[in-house]
């Protein structure tokens, strides 16, 4: 942490803010952090396996693909 920002000096700020905007404050802080927690996790594309099972189900594969090609 850079020796301009100490937590405990920030801190001492924030118990000078009424009630109110000491609840922004925690409110905006934790919307930071879970957009850094988003920005952080990648995405797996093994959470969407068979996910378009159910839809082809019903599907001729063969068929769609002829029916593709044909146009």
């Amino acid at each position: 942490m850079s020796a301009s920002l100490n937590i405990y000096d920030i801190l001492s700020k924030v118990k000078m803010l009424d009630n109110e905007e000491q609840l922004i404050l925690l409110e905006q802080n934790v919307a930071l952090i879970k957009k850094k927690d988003a920005q952080s996790t990648p995405t797996k594309l093994s959470i969407i396996s068979g996910l378009g099972s159910k839809v082809w189900s019903q599907t001729n594969i063969d068929e769609y693909i002829d029916q593709e090609r044909q146009w």
